[in-house]
């Protein structure tokens, strides 16, 4: 074991190798699938032929429908999988959404069949809560740090894969990995924990400097 002012940095193998046996190939694939359908989703609302940016599809209202069933179903894993995926998918989306090039009407969000809409306020007030709530949903399902490194990957993928078509990077990811790193931290302590090695490691580096 080996001490570093106040840290201690052990590896286990035999941890390790169990977590990543608990996670298997199988909900990986589910997490995946159910990601690539929530980046989708919340654009439907054109298929559906109704006003772009409602409230039904930017919302996390098809999230508390799986929720209902995996609490329901006696916590089949397959829906936790599908929550965690779809659930950050929805997340991701707002984020690129809260970041529009302005907000004019096709920014805001609505009440379909009612004519009604939130405003610029309002509508950037939703757009940020959900953002965060729909990531807080994928994490607080997840059952291992692991998962919870695998979602974080896959969103900053998404953002870097997405650079041209959105013509957006720094904005969201700076949103999308600070709240992934703060959820995540504030539910595991290997992650807090890693977090805090690695700013001591930085702040005695840069001690050295002066």
């Amino acid at each position: 074991m080996k001490k570093q002012k106040g840290y201690h940095m052990v590896v286990d193998f035999t941890k390790i190798i169990e977590t990543f046996d608990a996670i298997s190939f199988i909900g990986i694939i589910l997490i995946w699938m159910s990601f690539l359908i929530g980046l989708k989703f919340p654009d439907w609302d054109f298929k559906l032929k109704i006003k772009h940016r409602n409230i039904l599809t930017h919302s996390p209202v098809i999230l508390w429908v799986m929720i209902y069933f995996y609490n329901t179903q006696k916590d089949v894993e397959v829906f936790r999988f599908a929550i965690m995926g779809f659930s950050l998918a929805i997340g991701l989306h707002m984020i690129f959404d809260f970041f529009p090039k302005g907000w004019s009407r096709g920014a805001l969000i609505y009440f379909p069949y009612l004519k009604l809409g939130l405003g610029v306020k309002g509508s950037k007030g939703f757009i940020f809560s959900t953002s965060i709530y729909c990531i807080f949903l994928a994490i607080k399902y997840s059952k291992h740090y692991l998962e919870v490194l695998i979602l974080t990957s896959l969103g900053v993928y998404t953002i870097v894969k997405n650079i041209k078509k959105e013509e957006k990077f720094f904005r969201p990811f700076s949103f999308f990995t600070a709240t992934c790193v703060f959820l995540s931290a504030v539910k595991y302590e290997e992650i807090s924990g890693s977090i805090a090695l690695i700013v001591h490691l930085i702040l005695e580096k840069v001690k050295i400097l002066f």
